[in-house]
């Protein structure tokens, strides 16, 4: 569907179009690129925190029978209990739910949405921004 672009008499007209298209148009491209930029982030920060609770819960796997197989008060003992509790305590802090303040699955859904407008805005904009364009070429300045 065209836009209305008859409705612009002169090429000022069409100029001052222009200038607000293509603001428009560099704040959606903007909010693209940041759009993906935070979701790249996201995606790398789960992954980061995936790979953290495996390990964690790899450590906890091997030290348990290590510790369970040593005599009580020996310093070795002591060592790696203490390497298994501080595991254990990694495994539990990476098991809880994100914090206050990180990104939610409402705020995830939203951005989503977000990300959609903005991949239908742009072309709009761009086919407003060429329709105007064609449409000054026919007017007398």
């Amino acid at each position: 569907m065209a836009f209305p672009v008859s409705l612009l008499r002169t090429q000022a007209e069409c100029d001052t179009a222009l200038t607000s298209l293509n603001r428009e148009l560099r704040e959606f491209t903007l909010n693209d690129q940041v759009l993906d930029l935070r979701a790249d982030k996201s995606a790398e920060r789960a992954a980061e925190r995936a790979t953290a609770l495996q390990t964690a819960t790899a450590e906890v796997t091997r030290l348990t029978p290590q510790v369970a197989g040593l005599a009580v008060g020996t310093r070795e003992h002591r060592f790696l209990d203490r390497l298994l509790t501080q595991a254990k305590r990694r495994v539990e802090d990476l098991s809880l739910p994100a914090a206050p303040g990180t990104k939610t699955p409402v705020d995830a859904f939203l951005q989503a949405v977000d990300v959609r407008q903005v991949a239908v805005q742009v072309p709009e904009l761009e086919k407003a921004i060429d329709e105007v364009t064609a449409h000054r070429a026919t007017l007398s300045a």
